[in-house]
């Protein structure tokens, strides 16, 4: 066989292995930088308020930053895993869409807001954070 056939059949592989990723979908794969949690942002006449998607995390292991003109939320949440115990033990993954790891959300303001007055607290899984506006 000669090397100019050869080169053919690989460039041809070559092309047919490049349609193949292209048709690939990696939705599930996950930068390095962690995971975004999910929000909801409203503007009221003296504030905004954020409500952010943090079900499983410790309180303690969540930080809020409240930057000139962006607050940052950030923290880590541990990956969930089956109970352990004698009696029964897990035989086979069937799923694993829950985000864990570290997460980080920043939200750019585009007002002044107080950072004196900042609350947040969390409540069955959310945190809620109120940013009032500057008077």
């Amino acid at each position: 066989m000669s090397r100019k056939v050869r080169l053919t059949r690989i460039i041809g592989r070559t092309g047919e292995v490049a349609q193949d990723l292209s048709n690939l979908h990696f939705s599930g794969f996950r930068p390095d930088q962690g995971w975004k949690p999910e929000i909801n942002a409203y503007r009221y006449d003296n504030r905004f308020e954020l409500w952010v998607d943090l079900a499983g995390v410790d309180k303690e292991n969540i930080e809020v930053d409240v930057l000139p003109d962006k607050v940052r939320i950030s923290g880590t949440r541990q990956t969930p895993a089956p109970t352990r115990d004698a009696s029964s033990q897990c035989r086979e993954v069937l799923a694993m869409e829950i985000e864990s790891g570290r997460f980080v959300r920043e939200i750019k303001l585009p007002r002044e807001i107080d950072r004196n007055e900042v609350t947040a607290k969390q409540e069955n899984g959310l945190l809620w954070v109120v940013l009032p506006f500057v008077s």
